[in-house]
């Protein structure tokens, strides 16, 4: 097919501008479950600390990662959806449609893949395109394996840590339940790979994966990061460095649950608390999403 019929995709969670948007949002993430007023609640807490009603960069930033993003790719009709806010996945197709695209090229924002969360994305695209002939999609399932996403965080677990002595880092990724043991073994394979490799290029001495973020019920992938913090705190680190590089950028995910909660265990048991730089809108970081997305639209 030629390149004028191929359209770009961009796939991103949302993240709330404002708190009229948190019930929609929450609801939205709960699979049409309204949520309690305590889950509001803590959830309204959580963005006040970290300044995300004031913060336009919070509020925006999966816009801005995709305007950076289309200009290190070829000039192509693109789109930008999210899986629980406006403009929702299927507008971004039907503005595609509109545009003349025949093949969607679709793209996560998310490196690693799992069926649960990165799944999710492909399913609405499915079911969108479903509503027109004649209209094929390719979805980018992974891109961690891109050179210039480890590129990125050698560089970025090097600047953290520097010549800093005793540390033990802490690469960390959102959890996913238990639901489906394969689904959780390649996913938790792919980000040690991913760490080992970085660990490797950075002559990391102590390290370890741990995982995030997880809900209060059912059974989530392990070790938590609590764990992880034990472990090293045990093995008598004086400085504990996160590396939230299941993420893409700063969000309550990594602004609260590493830089608060984390934090908090970390000076409690009496050692260091560090994080890497999240790369945000970084040159080196978007290219590894532009060289996947170059490779599919030549394919």
């Amino acid at each position: 097919m030629n390149i004028e019929k191929k359209g770009l995709l961009f796939l991103s969670y949302g993240s709330p501008s404002s708190k009229d948007d948190l019930v929609p949002y929450m609801t939205s993430i709960r699979h049409g479950r309204v949520p309690t007023d305590a889950e509001v609640a803590n959830l309204t807490h959580r963005y006040d600390v970290i300044g995300q009603w004031s913060n336009v960069e919070l509020q925006t930033m999966a816009e801005r990662q995709y305007n950076r993003l289309l200009t290190l790719l070829p000039s192509i009709p693109s789109a930008i959806g999210y899986l629980h806010m406006k403009p929702s996945i299927a507008d971004a197709v039907d503005t595609l449609v509109k545009q003349g695209v025949e093949h969607i090229i679709a793209i996560v924002t998310a490196p690693f893949f799992t069926s649960l969360g990165t799944g999710a994305y492909e399913k609405q695209v499915q079911a969108a395109i479903g509503d027109f002939q004649d209209v094929t999609f390719d979805v980018i399932r992974a891109w961690w394996d891109q050179p210039s996403f480890i590129e990125y965080w050698v560089k970025a677990v090097s600047d953290c840590i520097n010549d800093t002595k005793d540390v033990f880092v802490i690469f960390s990724a959102h959890s996913i339940p238990l639901i489906n043991s394969h689904n959780a073994d390649s996913y938790a394979l792919a980000l040690e790979e991913s760490a080992k490799e970085i660990a490797q290029r950075c002559d990391l001495e102590q390290w370890s994966v741990a995982w995030q973020s997880a809900a209060p019920h059912g059974q989530w992938l392990g070790p938590t990061v609590a764990e992880a913090i034990n472990q090293s705190l045990h093995s008598g680190a004086i400085h504990i460095a996160f590396v939230p590089f299941g993420f893409v950028s700063n969000h309550v995910e990594v602004l609260y649950d590493n830089d608060v909660e984390c934090k908090e265990l970390v000076d409690a048991g009496g050692a260091v608390y560090m994080r890497a730089e999240m790369p945000n809108c970084d040159e080196t970081f978007l290219q590894a999403m532009a060289s996947a997305i170059i490779e599919r639209i030549y394919s």
